[in-house]
């Protein structure tokens, strides 16, 4: 028998962060649909910070468990205690918003792995980035739970620290795509293999996503020359370029820098962010817009450069373009000037330069960017 734990963090007051989690509700949803298909799943439980979720989604058929008042919220901690309450030969977690074009095929062919396994095994959308995985080995996590401050360092800990057999399916869309930031959730609503809770809350509530729209058309406009900055795998790169006919410039940088702990510590460098530093960020964006017709920019590396981390509102605006309503000072002249530059440039975090470049992948083979 198989359970599948959902996390749900919660987000703070302002009408953005709500507006980000509402559409990680609205995944959730779907997640709850595609783990009711999942053969041999006894029951699925939701872990939420967000207590009125319960009382306003009845009709989803799941228990439902509340983070404990008064204690920080510590991811291992509270995964191992939940795979305590509600044992099974084989635990499924999801992030609520870490799977959101996930098929039920892939999920499905993971748990079977899984428990046919004689030994610990776990299975996982990304190894040093999880926001799911289907595991097998409870006194793993319970060994190593201190360790896992949070869940993208899930795949990586148990492999290399508590010998557990993990593995981790090939990157795309599938397997990358993550609601993370607003900009990561405006290219979802792009994707004809969004669902259907998604969907209609993104019809419902929707924001701008034309320069999703106009950086995808440059993109795939052969001999145009594209910029990717921040945290860029190869592996994102590689696809890119196999599926494109563009010239790209590449600035990737402090990969890693959140699991590893760089960022927490203060020890998150980047030249990009120095050069940004240097410049300013007019002239800075003015040199980029000479540079490329387009580029994606991961925004938290050079934040992380200046030891800077606005708040998510800040953030989720600048991803947005709302300068105006940023109030740190530094975030909110980088995002004026980035919207009031001569090409477009997608703002964003980690997404932008990953899991939304897999799906803008498969967005322009399937409608394109009309």
């Amino acid at each position: 028998m198989t359970t599948v734990l959902i996390f749900c963090g919660g987000e703070g007051p302002g009408p953005l962060e709500r507006w980000v989690q509402g559409g990680r509700v609205a995944a959730l949803r779907d997640l709850v649909r595609l783990a009711s298909r999942l053969p041999g799943v006894s029951r699925t439980v939701v872990a939420t910070s967000e207590r009125n979720l319960a009382d306003e989604h009845p009709d989803l058929p799941v228990a439902w468990d509340s983070d404990p008042p008064g204690v920080p919220f510590h991811f291992g901690r509270r995964l191992a205690a939940l795979m305590d309450a509600h044992p099974a030969p084989v635990c499924v977690y999801l992030s609520a918003g870490g799977a959101p074009l996930l098929p039920l095929d892939a999920l499905a062919s993971a748990v079977d792995e899984v428990a046919r396994a004689r030994a610990p095994r776990a299975i996982t959308n990304n190894l040093h980035s999880s926001d799911w995985m289907v595991l097998n080995c409870p006194p793993a996590i319970h060994q190593f739970a201190d360790r896992l401050e949070r869940d993208n360092m899930l795949g990586w800990v148990l492999k290399t620290e508590a010998g557990v057999d993990v593995t981790a399916l090939a990157p795309g869309a599938a397997t990358r795509m993550d609601i993370d930031t607003p900009a990561d959730l405006l290219l979802l609503g792009l994707h004809p293999r969004i669902g259907p809770e998604a969907a209609a809350y993104l019809r419902a509530q929707p924001q701008d996503h034309s320069r999703w729209l106009s950086a995808g058309r440059i993109l795939f406009t052969p001999g145009k020359q594209v910029a990717l900055i921040g945290r860029v795998a190869s592996a994102v790169w590689s696809h890119v370029e196999a599926h494109t006919q563009v010239w790209m410039r590449v600035f990737s940088e402090e990969r890693g820098m959140t699991a590893s702990g760089r960022q927490a510590a203060g020890q998150a460098r980047s030249l990009v962010g120095a050069h940004l530093a240097r410049l300013g960020p007019e002239d800075f964006i003015a040199e980029l817009g000479e540079l490329a017709d387009a580029a994606f920019f991961d925004t938290r590396v050079v934040l992380a450069h200046q030891r800077l981390w606005p708040s998510a509102a800040d953030r989720y605006a600048s991803d947005l373009g709302l300068a105006d309503q940023v109030q740190d000072p530094t975030l909110r002249a980088l995002t004026a000037a980035a919207c009031r530059a001569p090409i477009p440039i997608v703002l964003g975090g980690h997404g932008v330069v990953a899991g939304d470049l897999y799906a803008l992948v498969e967005i322009a083979q399937s409608k394109g960017f009309a």
